[in-house]
């Protein structure tokens, strides 16, 4: 296997929902939110996933990481990820951006 060595980056999020969120109007938001992620400069791929404990974790590749700041910057404002972003729980939010070393 070739490893190309490039300047992407992971932004990695992980959070709860609020109280009362269901999962299904959850993941339809998250759907809605992915529009305005593709919209951005420097977007590759975004995933969201869910762990046994009802934690979610979001993995979203970037070009680099002027792209994925530059995105957190804007992609709040826009209507579909408001509203996603106003079913998780504020106080649960984690969030990194981290080099990729290689990939393949």
């Amino acid at each position: 296997m070739n490893w190309a060595v490039n300047q992407n980056v992971l932004e990695i999020c992980s959070y709860s929902l609020v109280c009362g969120t269901e999962e299904k109007q959850f993941v339809q938001a998250a759907a809605r939110a992915t529009r305005s992620m593709r919209a951005q400069r420097g977007f590759l791929a975004r995933s969201v996933a869910k762990a046994d404990d009802g934690s979610w974790t979001e993995i979203v590749h970037w070009l680099d990481r002027r792209s994925a700041d530059s995105a957190a910057d804007r992609i709040p404002k826009t209507p579909d990820a408001a509203a996603y972003y106003a079913l998780i729980d504020k106080p649960s939010f984690r969030r990194g951006v981290y080099p990729v070393a290689c990939s393949g």
